[in-house]
């Protein structure tokens, strides 16, 4: 399966493409009764509970930018088809910083393409989206938001419609500038991975190497803890309850007990 945005949209053999249906990586804090959730410190940054909250709430704001930035030039790319004069964008996402906010990111970035109207964009359905993230009150009202107080997940959809011709030879400054940012990201791994790679990332809108700093953190294998010689072992055993093996030492030995009763025996004499 090929990297989407690897894909050349230039290509003959994408020339007749004209729709695009989007539903990238995303938080899926929309998903009701997620277990994930459970785990995701993201009902902690809703809520602002617990001691901490600033550095428990790094991970989670870090991830949510390199998916926004990650959906956002996803949404670019399928832009820069030459014949694609609709695109659909869909999360499962409940936050601004992955719906309205790259929504957003996306208007200001190009002039090809805007909001499809409201009429388009699933017209009868009620809630709509949020003037935040970047989006005024007449652009919230053309994308479409889902709670589950709605009976359903939370969920996100927004409509582009091209208004401008693809400008080609745009396209192709773009796609040779990419180019020649992952070569040189390619060339200079081993030397300085993460500051370099991270800020190249954020200058010039490389998505992959966003981030690469928690993924090695991930990657690195845990460290095994010294063990402790003392009387008792506890045997964790794969899919089964753990068990206490404890081993203590006998009270009295068999040689002092025999002492005692040839003591008692001779002062009974």
């Amino acid at each position: 399966c090929a990297d989407f945005l690897d894909i050349d949209p230039l290509d003959p053999l994408y020339a007749s493409v004209e729709y695009a249906l989007l539903d990238p990586s995303c938080s899926g804090s929309g998903i009701v009764n997620r277990f994930d959730a459970l785990v995701d410190s993201y009902v902690a940054l809703a809520h602002g509970q617990g001691q901490g909250q600033e550095q428990r709430n790094k991970p989670a704001n870090m991830r949510l930018e390199n998916l926004a930035e990650f959906q956002t030039l996803v949404v670019l790319h399928a832009m820069r088809f030459p014949s694609v004069h609709r695109v659909s964008y869909s999360t499962c996402s409940v936050h601004v910083e992955e719906n309205e906010a790259v929504v957003a990111a996306v208007l200001k970035a190009q002039d090809e393409f805007g909001l499809a109207p409201a009429s388009e964009v699933i017209p009868t359905w009620p809630r709509r989206g949020l003037a935040q993230g970047g989006l005024s009150e007449k652009q919230a009202a053309c994308v479409v938001r889902t709670l589950p107080e709605d009976g359903t997940n939370g969920f996100f959809v927004a409509g582009f419609v091209r208004e401008q011709p693809a400008d080609i030879e745009n396209t192709r400054r773009q796609l040779a500038e990419r180019r020649e940012l992952q070569q040189a990201q390619e060339n200079s791994i081993g030397e300085v991975p993460d500051k370099r790679e991270r800020h190249a990332a954020k200058a010039k809108g490389q998505d992959r190497l966003a981030g690469m700093e928690r993924q090695q953190q991930q990657q690195q294998p845990p460290q095994k803890k010294k063990k402790t010689e003392n009387s008792s072992s506890v045997n964790f055993l794969p899919g089964r309850r753990a068990r206490s093996v404890v081993t203590a030492a006998p009270a009295v030995s068999r040689g002092s007990a025999s002492s005692k009763s040839k003591k008692r025996a001779k002062n009974s004499k």
